[in-house]
């Protein structure tokens, strides 16, 4: 009898469907040579945040779980940011929020997005992909 439900249990963690779990994948981040400040009430529409430090990538992390986006400001210097997330099928902007250290956010769909990063010293972008 003990055989036959070790046979059962073995049988079925054999037959179990493979559960994948997500991995955390850094977004690659560049600078964008050219930005125009975007509508609304943004860090880029506060001239007393202006300044001549240029955002640099190493000024934030961003990363991808599964559909969990997740930026970090790295730089004390910089004091908020912007998060803009374009679907790049759609054109649809999915994320357009302010933030002040750090952002997470869950993408609704799968597909391909653009992340624009802006602040007062330039802006940022990357792409990566939720599957």
């Amino acid at each position: 009898m003990k055989n036959v439900f070790i046979a059962l249990a073995l049988g079925a963690l054999l037959t179990m469907p493979c559960v994948l779990r997500a991995e955390e994948v850094v977004i690659p981040l560049f600078e964008v040579v050219s930005m125009t400040p975007l509508p609304g009430d943004n860090p880029l529409d506060n001239p007393e945040q202006s300044g001549d430090v240029p955002t640099r990538p190493g000024d934030f992390r961003a990363t991808i779980n599964g559909n969990a986006l997740s930026v970090t400001i790295l730089n004390e210097d910089i004091p908020s940011a912007q998060a803009i997330v374009v679907n790049a099928s759609t054109g649809n902007i999915v994320v357009n929020s302010n933030f002040t250290e750090s952002l997470q956010q869950q993408i609704p769909n799968a597909g391909v997005y653009v992340l624009n990063i802006q602040t007062a010293y330039g802006a940022l972008t990357g792409q990566f992909l939720v599957p």
